[in-house]
């Protein structure tokens, strides 16, 4: 492999104008980068010289990338692609590329291209009663190291030829677990996480659960998933918990900048930004997806709200200008005095008079 990349690097820089292949040697100094390239070590070299410096600097495998990256920067477009589509077999280890926000932070979404997937009438809903056919292991297996070789890799990479899983069942079903991980996060995280509970207490070798036992195999690997695996074990066992009755609120939100919180938690928060994130999700009641988490969140609320109505109180609020609107001032000719009175019996009268005056 190591080889082919190089002799494909070569090419690519033995295809440079002397200018263009002066304005590389500039651009790879000058990466900001580590491991550094020094100017003595690419002044007045040769093409096969440069490719034998940033295999041995960089790695075969990144080398490719750091040749493509410099390509671009020097406007070389075509020379770029043409490296990146003959390489493309030789680089794929069989690694996700996870998108990043804007911030840098790992993007948990799932992607537009996810979305039109999973709305497609065929990854749907199965008709009720009709049987799914799964794949056994070695049928899968041997599926996905004939893809492997069709695209021209390796097929004794075994984390190439498990990137080439193709998922058996749910809204991606068609899909490989590679663009699985690269488009769906969220998704990949709790089926691994139902999965590995299960297998606490079930040790069957379904076809249906080998599959997933390979998926499980695939995701741990990775260590950008450990966090977003933890999150939705915390997730199970606070929605087992709260099946317990009167134990409703013990579930956590599951979704937003919130989503640790529990419902109570979130309900009876004196937080300013959890207040404000309560009242939002109240005006969702008729905007929000059937069957999803914010139902349940909103569900809850409403409920603690009729609760409350009904015990004749309110969720106590501190009271502020960004949410809480005081009674409508009123022209009146009455005197300072009476207003002290007024200001008097504000302060002394009983708690729910206070708490219902301060009700949003």
């Amino acid at each position: 492999m190591e080889r082919t990349i190089k002799t494909r690097v070569l090419q690519a820089l033995e295809d440079l104008s002397r200018k263009n292949l002066e304005k590389f040697c500039f651009h790879l100094r000058n990466r900001g980068d580590k491991p550094e390239i020094r100017t003595r070590e690419v002044e007045k070299k040769s093409p096969v010289e440069i490719t034998d410096l940033m295999v041995s600097k960089f790695t075969a495998v990144r080398a490719v990338k750091v040749t493509v990256e410099t390509l671009r920067l020097i406007d070389c477009n075509q020379e770029a692609e043409t490296l990146e589509s003959k390489t493309k077999a030789c680089v794929d280890t069989g690694d996700p590329i996870f998108r990043k926000t804007s911030d840098g932070k790992l993007n948990t979404k799932p992607s537009q291209e996810a979305e039109n997937h999973a709305a497609r009438p065929f990854t749907s809903k199965a008709v009720k009663g009709a049987s799914v056919k799964m794949m056994r292991p070695e049928e899968v297996e041997a599926e996905a190291k004939a893809q492997v070789l069709s695209e021209g890799g390796d097929p004794g990479n075994d984390r190439l030829v498990l990137s080439r899983y193709v998922i058996q069942f749910g809204k991606y079903k068609g899909q490989n677990f590679k663009w699985l991980l690269e488009n769906d996060l969220t998704y990949a995280a709790l089926i691994v996480a139902e999965h590995q509970r299960e297998r606490k207490h079930s040790m069957i070798q379904s076809p249906h659960m080998a599959h997933k036992d390979s998926l499980t195999q695939y995701v741990i690997a990775y260590h950008e998933l450990s966090e977003e695996l933890r999150y939705h074990h915390a997730y199970l066992r606070a929605k087992q918990r709260s099946l317990q009755p009167g134990q409703e609120g013990m579930a956590l939100l599951g979704f937003g900048a919130h989503r640790w919180e529990t419902l109570q938690g979130l309900y009876e928060s004196k937080d300013l930004d959890k207040i404000s994130y309560v009242k939002y999700l109240r005006r969702m009641e008729s905007e929000c997806t059937p069957g999803s988490k914010m139902v349940d969140a909103i569900r809850y609320i409403l409920q603690r709200d009729q609760e409350l109505a009904a015990a004749g109180t309110a969720p106590s609020r501190p009271f502020t200008r960004s949410f809480c609107r005081g009674p409508r001032k009123r022209k009146s000719n009455r005197t300072s005095s009476s207003r002290s009175v007024q200001g008097k019996w504000r302060r002394t009268g009983s708690k729910t008079q206070q708490t219902c005056l301060l009700r949003f």
